[in-house]
């Protein structure tokens, strides 16, 4: 036993039976923590195994968060068989943690991590973005508190040094030690949990969530990010006493500091992007729009922050903390800090031409509509061009509520007593329905042809506020083309949304103010 422990002397341990037929019970000195144990394969943590937490607790008083631990000196390892050679060639295994290499995470090769996206656009890319991101490791709920003690240092090169963490709507340095408590700091979801985060991960996302003063964070609530309109009367600025003086908010919208407004519309698209699509059960989809609804789980505005993505762009601190959640927490990453140009790709494409939006099998198009003004909703329509030569009998227009994706009405062109008929100057008929449309958003209007309701052609499927899948009708399964496009409250009932242009294929989407025409062709539109 002596002779073999000098020839082997980094084991120290007791040996049980013959050299070659019996297991040795070893003990190995120098694997740490934050080692790699070779003779071990490492498990993943399950998703499963993820907390919630408490949100409204405070976290118990923690000592200075680290960013590693320090590896204990010893660790005990599985009784292991002894066979020739395998002593041998363990003896010369570098035993010390700084010998080992430590772990790199596919998010850390920004160039790599997208390379998927090249030449996507819209749709598309937002989905591509989604199946990148979402593959991540989510936090307990419960250990934000300190997550946020580093990413959101005062001094955010030295985050662990730092004795403060900085509030996002107070712009104030705030001591850590006074996380959760009622006169200091709490955890702030962006995007608001009432707007669809039920559980995790989406619930414990970093990307998502930030310090706050606890009266602010109340102040704000759940209102959606937007500045206050010309017409806005309870307009308050600051936002709250203790907010940033460049604050500002009514009684449905909040404007942030003019300084992280880009950080929180990148922090929003993020949310849905990787929660868009690839949602865990119990999760709704989160989409972004400028018709802000809880029940939809749709979040804004849309194109305040498409805005303040481009005047605000990332700043060292914000791509730090981008980094920082990629190395040590959940290892993925914002992508729209990462390509800012990113969300002008996903949410601003090319307002939709009749080419876009139109299948040529047959020379039928939805035209023109109104759908919301003002006040109570008057001269609601829907108008229609059939090619003359058409058989106009064989269509129908059907209506969805962008709600649950179900049509709620069918409308035959046939039927005399709903649409009324006009003739226009360039050979085509122009078909008009005086109907009450639902507001949005992503509600939408299907123009299809059949005679037999499980052969239905779908000519076109449109949207406004938002994009819908049908779950019923001849549309079902099928995903609508948005018009980018969208009427508020405070439209006109002259109002309408259509098509304009010097000939067919060069018609393309537009609002008209003031300008409605049911029953004609549009201002500024020519069929030749």
């Amino acid at each position: 036993m002596a002779a073999e422990q000098a020839r082997f002397p980094l084991f120290a341990g007791k040996r049980e039976g013959n050299r070659f037929g019996k297991r040795v019970r070893i003990y190995l000195s120098g694997f740490g923590q934050t080692g790699i144990n070779p003779l071990r394969r490492s498990k993943r943590r399950s998703l499963s195994s993820l907390a919630s937490g408490d949100p409204s607790s405070p976290p118990p008083p923690p000592p200075p968060p680290r960013l590693l631990r320090t590896p204990p000196t010893t660790i005990s390892m599985r009784t292991l068989p002894i066979v020739p050679g395998f002593l041998a060639s363990i003896a010369f295994l570098p035993l010390h943690p700084v010998a080992i290499a430590s772990t790199h995470y596919p998010c850390e090769d920004i160039r790599h991590y997208y390379s998927t996206t090249n030449g996507l656009h819209g749709i598309e890319l937002q989905k591509q973005l989604g199946s990148i991101v979402s593959v991540h490791d989510p936090i307990p709920y419960r250990k934000v508190w300190d997550a946020l003690m580093i990413l959101d240092a005062a001094d955010a090169d030295n985050p662990e040094a730092s004795s403060d963490v900085i509030e996002i709507y107070s712009l104030r340095a705030v001591a850590k030690q006074l996380a959760g408590r009622p006169d200091g700091w709490n955890r702030e979801h962006l995007w608001p949990r009432s707007y669809g985060l039920i559980d995790a991960p989406a619930l414990s996302d970093l990307h998502n969530i930030r310090p706050a003063d606890v009266n602010v964070n109340s102040s704000r609530g759940n209102k959606y990010y937007g500045e206050c309109t010309d017409t806005s009367t309870d307009c308050l600025r600051p936002a709250n006493r203790e907010a940033a003086l460049d604050t500002e908010t009514d009684k449905q919208r909040w404007a942030p500091p003019l300084q992280v407004r880009g950080d929180i519309a990148r922090s929003l698209m993020y949310m849905a992007v990787c929660y868009g699509f690839h949602v865990p059960d119990r999760n709704p989809p989160l989409q972004l729009s400028d018709s802000p609804n809880v029940q939809n789980r749709t979040m804004g505005l849309l194109s305040e922050l498409l805005k303040w993505n481009e005047i605000d762009p990332p700043s060292r601190e914000e791509q730090l903390r981008n980094e920082r959640i990629c190395k040590l927490y959940q290892h993925n990453r914002n992508p729209f800090i990462d390509h800012p140009e990113y969300a002008n790709l996903i949410w601003k494409p090319t307002i939709p031409t009749i080419s876009t939006t139109f299948s040529p099998s047959l020379q039928a198009w939805v035209n023109e509509f109104h759908y919301n003004n003002k006040g109570e909703d008057r001269n609601e329509f829907v108008e229609i061009i059939v090619e003359r030569s058409t058989d106009a009998s064989t269509l129908k227009l059907i209506l969805y509520n962008g709600a649950d994706g179900k049509m709620y009405a069918s409308l035959p062109l046939e039927d005399g007593q709903v649409f009324t008929i006009n003739n226009s100057d360039s050979g085509f008929l122009i078909f008009t329905t005086f109907v009450r449309l639902q507001n949005g958003p992503a509600d939408g209007i299907a123009l299809v042809s059949g005679r037999i309701d499980d052969h239905y052609e779908v000519i076109q499927f449109l949207s406004y506020g938002g994009t819908l899948k049908a779950k019923d009708g001849p549309a079902k399964g099928i995903e609508s083309i948005d018009l980018q496009l969208q009427e508020t409250e405070k439209s006109s009932e002259d109002d309408s949304l259509g098509l304009a242009g010097q000939s067919l294929r060069e018609l393309q989407w537009r609002k008209f103010v003031r300008g409605a025409t049911p029953g004609k062709l549009n201002i500024g539109e020519q069929l030749l």
